[in-house]
């Protein structure tokens, strides 16, 4: 009995049910640090994978997986096993791995245009002590794509797939059977009559022939020692016929033990098991007499979603208390609970609900009894599943004194390491400098600690986490490790522990941190006159000098508030600069355009106005470098901040000239903005990530709402652009050039596009309607005003 089923629902027939809440066990703290993209997973600091044996990797806790299928296919295989151990190195396994599953049928058949495999390999098979083997995988590879004539309206088939391609519709199933028969009168000793004898069962089995099927099983096959992995796959088909043949108990005996013997088998016999009437079952003598197998009848239930899972266990271990399903049930447990317990996410979702799950108290409950179970063998599992439990169910001292109280055998001490480690620093809840270095040191020192990924990238992020709620991004992001919990398997190299941290977005544009107080504080970071280890090893992955990365964004911070002599002092101390920006600047950022394409370089739309002022602003840097696009070089802030400074002397001094100034600081400020293509000098970010600025945090404000501000440095260039328009001297094309600026400083406007004509209308609104006022009734007359008129679109369709 094998059946058919739908690829898509097969989920639906074998997912496996532990029921846990979605609570968060917040009071415990969950691991996630400044990065807020983190994926929603885990830190898996039991590994799970180590504590039972890998025939039950596959039932284990994957999360976005019924099954952990990705260890299923690393184990090695039954079947070519004992071939191999068969032939006792005629053929290798590899060279049979090559011959069963990878040699068309065709070849096996003596068919022309096989000539290819005709190699040292053919020609052993083709020695006359080999025939039969090769009579048999020619056999074989046939009735592989067989399949029942009759599909009953239960859902049955017989068979493995619910396709096949070519011809396999017209494969006769009775010449297979018979020649099955005939090379099982032939066979040469009882591993070949036994894999003959499979296909005769499973031809049967196809056939409908149900009673015929359950005879050649009984008569053919015998179990080995030194074998039986084929024996349990006629048993399979064997069983298939016996619920064909309205058999439940001959048919879940012998399923129940199929999946007990063969693990590559144990998806299909589960499911074989669905389709069983347990209620009747359960209620027959005949079943509870023939049944060897309760444990496994318990896992089937439980893992497969028939029956309560602490219920199952408490029925497993009254019948055999050091069952390996047992064990499985038990670690999917503590690994769903760990995974609770060590989240790894922002915790975006969490419902604030501190309840622990019931089940996890009964499971306490249960694994207490079980310890005083005399007859218990595994109990170094076992007490890690206590503490486990004691973790989740928030009793973190007892989880420690459990763990403490065991002398664990060598192979479970990494695990009982771990986990206390964990349970340690997880109980740091604010920046304790101490206790926080000393679970860094114990990490450390201990070769089984700082090369588990998952209990290392814990630590760092937990206490990232820390650092981020104390308003301290900048050690946060340092302090992170990047972790993908599908990759946990691999050792982390404690060696560059002191090279690299997580990756953060927020870091790399560096413009998030322009905040009075996480500069302060990372500042008060790197001062300590006695930093503990696990500093030094965070101030080690930083790229910059550390002192230099404060005095560059200190600097910044003061020369963004229009703070210039402050920002001066702050940039003439930082000792690497070229770390920082290039040696010249971009001087056409005193100038400004009319249009503006951020696409584009600057110089091509520039009015140019900054080459009328080269003696005072310097020369103009040419960028040699091919790898650097103008809108991207990093202009020298002392000699940016230093012409600001002195461009506000000279519109004192210079009184004449005092609006040309004034003009050209309110375009340096207008173009440094968020809105300008200078934008890099402000907030380090280039022209192709301005829209990173509509979706965060960003400006100067010191308010502690931590709403995002974009405006005030547009308020600098508007306040210098009036100061230049109000002063008695100065040319009327300065004036008509500053109107302008006014206008894109206080833009207002709004447009609607009308479907019905075809036509779009465009309002200009408040002070910028006010300016352009100004400019077309006060300056028609001036250059400036011809060439606004000819370029900006808006202001041609405001005039006319």
């Amino acid at each position: 009995m094998i059946f058919r089923l739908l690829l898509s629902k097969w989920w639906l027939l074998v997912l496996p049910v532990v029921a846990f809440s979605n609570t968060i066990n917040n009071r415990n703290g969950a691991f996630c640090g400044w990065d807020p993209a983190w994926e929603d997973n885990y830190y898996p600091i039991v590994d799970q994978f180590s504590l039972v044996s890998p025939d039950f990797h596959a039932f284990l806790n994957c999360p976005n997986s019924p099954f952990c299928d990705t260890s299923v296919g690393k184990q090695p295989s039954q079947n070519i096993a004992e071939w191999t151990d068969y032939f006792k190195g005629v053929f290798t396994e590899e060279e049979l791995i090559d011959i069963i599953y990878k040699r068309p049928v065709g070849w096996f058949l003596d068919q022309e245009g096989f000539d290819s495999y005709n190699d040292e390999i053919g020609n052993k098979i083709n020695k006359s002590e080999n025939l039969f083997f090769k009579k048999y995988l020619a056999l074989a590879k046939i009735s592989q794509h067989t399949s029942s004539d009759i599909s009953s309206s239960s859902g049955w088939y017989q068979g493995e797939r619910d396709y096949y391609g070519g011809d396999a519709g017209q494969i006769d199933k009775r010449e297979l059977l018979s020649k099955a028969l005939e090379l099982v009168a032939n066979a040469p000793d009882d591993f070949m009559r036994n894999r003959a004898g499979f296909q005769a069962v499973k031809m049967a089995h196809y056939l409908q022939e149900s009673e015929m099927a359950m005879r050649y099983f009984n008569t053919i096959l015998k179990k080995s020692t030194t074998g039986n992995y084929i024996y349990y796959r006629a048993m399979e088909e064997m069983a298939g016929a016996a619920f064909n043949n309205n058999d439940q108990v001959l048919a879940a005996v012998s399923y129940l033990e199929v999946y007990d013997q063969l693990p590559d088998r144990r998806y299909t016999a589960a499911v074989s098991l669905r389709f069983l009437n347990w209620d009747l079952l359960e209620n027959s003598y005949e079943f509870k007499r023939l049944n060897k197998n309760n444990d496994v009848k318990g896992f089937f239930k439980a893992f497969h979603g028939r029956g309560n899972v602490l219920r199952e266990m408490e029925n497993i271990s009254r019948d055999n208390v050091n069952s390996p399903y047992l064990d499985v049930l038990a670690v999917r447990w503590l690994d769903q609970m760990q995974s609770e317990v060590f989240e790894h996410t922002s915790n975006y979702y969490d419902d604030g609900d501190d309840s622990v799950d019931s089940g996890a108290v009964a499971l306490g409950f249960f694994t207490e009894d079980l310890l005083k179970n005399k007859n218990l063998k595994n109990r170094d599992l076992w007490t890690l599943i206590k503490a486990t439990t004691q973790l989740y169910n928030q009793e973190n001292n007892k989880a420690l004194a459990t763990l403490e109280n065991h002398k664990a055998a060598v192979g479970f001490k990494k695990h009982f390491k771990r986990l206390k480690t964990a349970i340690t620093f997880m109980a740091i809840k604010s920046l304790d400098r101490q206790a926080i270095n000393r679970s860094y040191e114990t990490i450390a020192r201990d070769i089984d600690l700082h090369t588990h990924k998952p209990t290392v990238a814990a630590f760092f992020n937990h206490i990232s986490a820390l650092y981020n709620e104390a308003d301290n991004p900048i050690v946060s992001v340092l302090t992170s490790i990047n972790y993908d919990s599908y990759s946990n398997d691999k050792e982390y190299n404690w060696a560059g522990v002191g090279k690299t941290h997580g990756y953060s977005w927020e870091y790399d544009s560096k413009y998030h941190y322009l905040r009075e107080d996480y500069i302060n504080n990372f500042d008060l970071f790197i001062s300590s006159s006695q930093p503990t280890a696990f500093e030094k090893t965070i101030l080690k992955r930083m790229k910059a000098v550390p002192k230099d990365y404060v005095h560059d964004l200190r600097g910044t911070y003061f020369m963004r508030k229009d703070l210039l002599e402050n920002a001066l002092l702050e940039f003439k101390q930082i000792k690497t600069p070229e770390v920082f920006w290039e040696n010249g600047l971009r001087t056409e950022l005193f100038s400004a355009s009319i249009k503006e394409y951020m696409n584009i370089p600057f110089t091509s739309m520039s009015n140019g106005f900054h080459e009328n002022y080269s003696a005072v602003l310097g020369e103009n840097v040419v960028i040699e470098r091919e790898d650097i696009e103008r809108e991207n070089y990093k202009d020298n802030k002392i000699k940016l901040v230093q012409n600001l400074i002195k461009l506000n002397q000279l519109a004192q001094t210079e009184t004449n000239k005092t609006a040309d100034y004034y003009y050209m600081i309110g375009n340096a400020w207008y173009n440094m903005s968020h809105q300008g293509w200078f934008m890099n000098n402000t907030y380090y970010i280039g022209n192709n990530n301005r829209n990173e600025l509509a979706g965060s945090d960003y400006g100067d404000d010191d308010d502690d709402d931590g709403e995002k501000d974009d405006s005030f440095i547009i308020y600098q260039a508007n306040d210098y652009l009036l100061k230049g328009l109000r002063v008695e001297d100065g040319s009327r094309e300065t004036k008509a050039a500053i109107l302008f600026m006014l206008a894109k400083t206080n833009s207002c406007e709004d447009g609607r596009y009308d479907y019905n004509t075809n036509t779009y209308t465009f309002n200009i609104c408040g002070e910028h309607k006010d300016y352009f006022n100004q400019l077309n009734n006060e300056y028609s007359d001036t250059e400036y005003y011809r060439e606004v008129l000819e370029e900006c679109s808006w202001f041609k369709n405001y005039v006319n």
